[in-house]
Parts: structure tokens; C-alpha cells; sequence
């Protein structure tokens, strides 16, 4: 039984190492290309989200993460070259065994004006992981005790994962056009953003036992997304994701409706505006996930909800997946600096 499980681990952590997954992806994206570091309207950003992955499937899989973007140089009518600095943290726990991938890390990024409204971003990261589980904590056929699995059974298994910490890094790079570099689009008009990362570039090594010892596939990330002004109230807007990491790859697309209630000031181009998208996303693991999302001025909260219909679905059917994120955008928290 004893080399059955190592077998088994070897299978799961040699040949399929990757990372985590996210619906929201889009969300994040500072976190895959740092090159999109401060590359949102205002000054300081916080962003907040959190993925319960699997709901009802008797054990817990959940995943958070954070971040804080911070602008250096970036001015009101924003013409000119600035600089952006992000600290952020990602924690995934699964599992009985509680098994875990923790990372604090920070990313730099500067951000390049070609004409008016055309911007060539590049960044880089780097962060401080560790990986942990308690296989104490698991069940194994030698615990039978005629009816059941018995915890109070000695199962006779080591508990031989060790908890281990590794260097990791990444780099990326973006385009993107703004008309006018203002974030109201007038009907007609759309904006673009296009980009590549590469995560893992160092490849670092995962150590989870005596036997195995794995280095984390290399991630490239391509990615786009596209705005297109139906009028002056409402936009229809595209995301698509393409991730290849080792053996796996997914595509993630995303198609949404923008509902305007008020506009960001065409005077002082505070991002002060309220409106409502609405939404899905496509995973092509089989996944569908309705999505819907209030900004509010600063404030912006949205909500996920998966749907598996691939090999999964047997077992598991449903996420939820939930970010919030606040933007100032009148003055620095640090400065004083207004965009007036």
C-alpha cells in the first residue's frame, strides 16, 4: 500500500505539475503578467478574490488572493511614462490533507507611451513560496474495520511529505489602446489590450517527499482583451486566455454586457462611474460561469458561479468565485496628488 500511494504521488506531482486554477482569470491577471501592474485608471489599487472550489464535495478546496498596485509618475491626463509596484499574496488549500501553495511576492512594471492612447508595458516578479500538507490527516484501506474507515485504526503509512520553500519568478509584457487615453468610450469606438507572460521562468523545484523530486512546468500566457462602445451607455466586452503549461493548456473566454447608469467625468477623467456587467465565462475543461458585476465609483464586486459539464461533473458541478477592488482614484494615499 505504502509504494502504491508514493506511485501515486509521483503520477500526480511529477507529471501533472501546474498551478492552481481560476475562472476569473482576467481579474488577476497581475498576477500571471506583471506587466499589467498599475495599469488601471487612478492611482493605489487594492484588489481582493477568493475561488470555493467544488461546493459539496465533502472536503474543502478554496483559494484567495490579494494584491496592492502602486503608481509612480503616472499624472492626470496620463501622457506620460510612469512606473507601477505591486505586493500580493495567493494562498490554495485543498483537501483532507490540507494540502497548500502559499506566495508573497512583489512585481514591478514601467508602462511606455508610443502615441496618444498607444502604451507598451513591461514587468517583472518575483516571490517567496511554500508548499505544506498533513498526510496524517488522510484515510487508507488498511483502516477498514469491517464497516468502515476507522481514523483510531493505525494505518501503518509515514507521513513523509516535507514542507518546502522555493524562489520563484516571471516576466511579461503588454499593448494596449485607449482612444484618447480616456476611460468613457463614445459609441462606436473600442479599446484593446493584448499581452504574453511567461510563469515559473526558473522553473524551480518541488520537493514533495524522499522519492520525487519535480520542477514546476514553465506557464505561457497569452491574452486579450477588447472593448466596443455600442453607444454611449453600453459596451460589449471580450476576454480570452490561453495557458500552456507543461501537458496542459486551457482556454478561457469571456463575453460580457456593460450597462452604464452614470460616466467618469470628461473634465477631471476620475474614474467615478457606475454600471453593471453582466456575463459568462467559458473554460474549455467543460466549464460555463455566469458572471455579473456593480462598479461604484472606487468600488468594484463581482460574482462567479461554475458550472461543470466535463469528466468532472460526475462528481463535482459547482464553484463560486467571488473579487472586490478599490481604486483611488481622486489623490494619492501617499502624495496628496489629485487628478484635477
Amino acid at each position: 500500500m505504502k509504494y502504491i500511494f508514493f506511485i501515486s504521488c509521483f503520477f500526480v506531482f511529477s507529471v501533472y505539475a501546474q498551478d492552481y486554477h481560476l475562472t476569473q482569470m482576467d481579474k488577476t491577471m497581475t498576477i500571471w503578467n506583471p506587466s499589467a501592474t498599475s495599469m488601471h485608471q487612478g492611482y493605489e489599487k487594492i484588489s481582493l478574490q477568493n475561488r470555493n472550489q467544488w461546493l459539496g464535495a465533502g472536503t474543502q478546496f478554496m483559494t484567495s488572493y490579494g494584491m496592492g498596485e502602486f503608481s509612480v509618475g503616472k499624472t492626470r491626463k496620463s501622457d506620460k511614462a510612469y512606473a507601477g509596484i505591486g505586493v500580493f499574496f495567493s494562498n490554495d488549500v485543498g483537501g483532507d490533507s490540507k494540502m497548500s501553495q502559499k506566495a508573497f511576492g512583489t512585481s514591478v512594471s514601467g508602462h511606455l507611451p508610443l502615441a496618444k492612447g498607444h502604451w507598451l508595458s513591461a514587468g517583472i516578479q518575483t516571490a517567496f513560496c511554500n508548499r505544506s500538507a498533513d498526510f496524517s490527516r488522510l484515510l487508507y484501506y488498511s483502516q477498514w474495520n469491517g464497516s468502515s474507515l476507522d481514523p483510531n485504526v493505525y494505518s501503518g503509512e509515514a507521513n513523509d511529505f516535507t514542507s518546502f520553500s522555493y524562489l520563484d519568478a516571471g516576466l511579461g509584457m503588454n499593448y494596449r489602446y485607449i482612444p484618447g487615453n480616456k476611460p468613457n468610450l463614445s459609441s462606436g469606438q473600442f479599446a484593446f489590450l493584448g499581452g504574453f507572460s511567461i510563469a515559473h521562468v526558473n522553473s524551480p523545484s518541488l520537493n514533495y517527499n524522499s522519492l520525487t523530486t519535480d520542477r514546476l512546468y514553465r506557464k505561457f500566457c497569452f491574452h486579450t482583451q477588447m472593448k466596443y462602445a455600442l453607444d454611449d451607455r453600453s459596451n460589449m466586452e471580450l476576454s480570452a486566455m490561453q495557458y500552456i503549461q507543461g501537458p496542459h493548456k486551457e482556454t478561457i473566454l469571456g463575453l460580457f454586457y456593460r450597462a452604464k447608469f452614470r460616466g467618469n467625468s470628461e473634465i477631471t477623467n476620475v474614474v467615478n462611474s457606475q454600471s453593471i456587467l453582466m456575463g459568462c465565462y467559458f473554460r474549455s475543461m467543460g466549464t460555463m460561469a455566469p458572471y455579473v458585476a456593480l462598479t461604484y465609483g472606487s468600488v468594484d464586486i463581482g460574482l462567479s458561479y461554475d458550472l461543470d459539464f466535463g469528466t468532472i461533473s460526475s462528481a463535482y458541478r459547482h464553484s463560486i468565485e467571488v473579487n472586490f477592488a478599490y481604486t483611488f482614484t481622486k489623490k494619492s494615499m501617499f502624495n496628496g496628488n489629485r487628478l484635477r
